[in-house]
């Protein structure tokens, strides 16, 4: 037994976690992924004085405990993020899609779905701001969401460290962050002309209905399906399609195929699809 996480885990206490996590998050945990929920939450359980995974299991099904729930999810969600990540999708926004929009002069709505620590959504209104609302005056907004409550409360804060804005590029650093004056610090905030734009919400992909409303131009939902099984996917993109205005643009991941699921979308580039029905 590995004496950092001495806590066991059987095939029926992991079926049974594989299917809470399925039921509440829509995340389906590859068998691959057991020595990651005992490393994950073997000092939870110390913290909570429980002697097994089976007590905690039937600790987070209480109806009192609904706080465990979300840091259950919290803990067992992957937040792996950064400015400008897959540069490609900014590319097509600062290009074919602003010239398509500056001609229209109609306020902008654009979901960022996984926004987690906040870069993402970030990105999108730099990218915006610099190319549609500076030259031509269009409103932007930008709705930003996640299912980590923790992350969100760090994206709202935005504040980020040298290491986070290493890759963004110099003019946009030089004019929509601040850096701190404490210099040793090394820390950068976002300007307020970004942080008008972008709201942050909680929200999860299983939702019964989702409450925002739709006719989005452009939804981000990148690096998500990949955690989904095969119907919890298809059903997302039905409701994200349906979210997003006709000729709305849904972004993906770059590991992520829509194959068999894009009813409704057309293939615009790599990664890329427009809403047509």
């Amino acid at each position: 037994m590995n004496s950092f996480f001495p806590f066991t885990l059987s095939e029926l206490e992991f079926k049974q976690f594989k299917e809470l996590v399925l039921r509440v998050a829509g995340i389906y945990l590859a068998d691959s992924k057991r020595e990651l929920l005992i490393s994950r939450f073997s000092r939870r359980l110390r913290q909570l004085k429980h002697h097994s995974f089976s007590e905690y299991y039937n600790f987070l099904l209480s109806p009192q405990n609904s706080a465990e729930i979300e840091y259950f999810i919290n803990t067992i969600t992957t937040n792996k993020t950064g400015f400008f990540r897959e540069a490609h999708h900014f590319s097509f926004l600062e290009s074919s899609f602003v010239q398509e929009i500056k001609e229209r002069k109609e306020p902008i709505r654009i979901w960022s779905s996984a926004c987690s620590t906040g870069e993402e959504p970030y990105t999108t209104a730099m990218v915006l701001h610099k190319h549609l609302v500076e030259p031509y005056n269009i409103p932007v907004s930008v709705l930003a969401t996640d299912i980590d409550t923790r992350v969100l409360s760090l994206a709202k804060r935005a504040v980020y460290d040298e290491q986070s804005v290493a890759d963004i590029p110099d003019d946009y650093l030089h004019r929509y962050f601040l850096r701190s004056k404490e210099k040793d610090l090394g820390l950068y905030k976002v300007h307020s002309d970004l942080r008008d734009i972008v709201s942050f919400e909680h929200f999860n992909f299983i939702d019964d209905s989702y409450r925002f409303n739709p006719g989005f131009d452009v939804i981000l939902c990148r690096n998500v399906i990949i955690y989904f099984n095969g119907p919890t996917k298809a059903r997302v993109i039905q409701r994200l399609k349906n979210m997003l205005k006709i000729g709305g643009y849904l972004i993906v991941g770059h590991s992520e195929s829509l194959f068999d699921i894009s009813d409704g979308l057309e293939f615009i580039e790599n990664t890329i699809y427009r809403r047509i029905l």
